[in-house]
């Protein structure tokens, strides 16, 4: 919700009897400042878009190090921490995993970011859960509910993109930009609308994304996610980044793509994909003009 309020300074004096709500406060007495709520302001935001990072787990001192990064960009509302294949099995020990320690983290990092929107974290890395599977992520609500084996964005809309940066099965077919997977995704995805009498209501952009530990994904990995679970392999670029770079990188270019698909969406310019592809055929034109 958001609305708006008024900061009262207020002063109570312990000699007076006639004591007033303003002495619960502190206790009885000094003075303060007290934020009251105008409840007929508080409207119900518009709704945006939304990331969920699913995370193998990495070197301690970086997933300490990522909790306020992560949680300062608004459209990450939920992180995934996974066991991989090659995740280093003393890494499940860090006490940087305990609520106690990355709730402050991620408070701050909403500070920096600006925002009020809370960072769920589901950890993933007890006896129980096992190394990453169709069934864990199942579990976490991560596949799509309705998919369609004759759709190609798995039928509800969210792109699901797999990054490793070296993967010897990926060579023969080179994973496609991360950019251009997510605009796709989401250029398919404009027909998800909710019509009422008055107003039609255009579904937000999300996006899911997988990014391995810091000795990457094992190639039974990058099957299970591609071919079992929806999940498209993207790239971003052809650097070898440290899983610190690679999250703050794929999380600024997931988002910069969701927040121009939402924009173009809102204004009913249908597929963005296809914008794209014109705009290169005006510059083909241009040249061979």
């Amino acid at each position: 919700m958001k609305g708006k309020a008024i900061v009262r300074h207020y002063h109570h004096n312990n000699n007076n009897s006639n004591s007033n709500s303003n002495s619960s406060i502190d206790g009885g007495g000094g003075s303060g400042i007290r934020l009251e709520i105008q409840s007929d302001t508080l409207v119900t935001p518009p709704a945006t878009p939304e990331i969920t990072l699913v995370l193998a787990v990495p070197f301690p001192m970086r997933i300490k190090a990522l909790w306020p990064v992560i949680a300062s960009f608004t459209s990450v509302t939920r992180v995934v921490i996974v066991k991989g294949q090659l995740s280093n099995p003393e890494f499940n020990a860090t006490k940087n995993l305990l609520p106690e320690v990355y709730h402050p983290l991620i408070e701050k990092g909403m500070m920096q970011g600006g925002h009020t929107r809370q960072l769920k974290v589901d950890v993933c890395i007890g006896d129980d859960d096992g190394i990453v599977s169709k069934q864990l992520l199942e579990r976490l609500g991560l596949l799509c509910n309705n998919r369609d084996d004759n759709s190609d964005d798995g039928g509800d809309g969210i792109a699901r993109l797999f990054l490793d940066c070296e993967d010897d099965e990926m060579k023969t077919s080179p994973p496609r930009a991360a950019r251009t997977v997510v605009l796709d995704h989401c250029g398919k995805s404009s027909s998800l609308t909710t019509t009422t009498t008055k107003t039609t209501t255009t579904t937000p952009p999300s996006a899911i994304i997988a990014i391995g530990p810091e000795r990457g994904w094992t190639t039974d990995e990058a099957t299970l996610f591609t071919t079992e679970c929806g999940f498209e392999a993207a790239t971003l670029g052809n650097s070898i980044l440290r899983v610190d770079t690679a999250v703050i990188a794929g999380i600024g270019i997931v988002s910069a793509a969701l927040d121009e698909c939402h924009e173009l969406l809102a204004r009913g310019e249908g597929s963005i994909i296809r914008g794209d592809e014109e705009k290169e055929d005006v510059k083909r034109q241009r040249k061979d003009g």
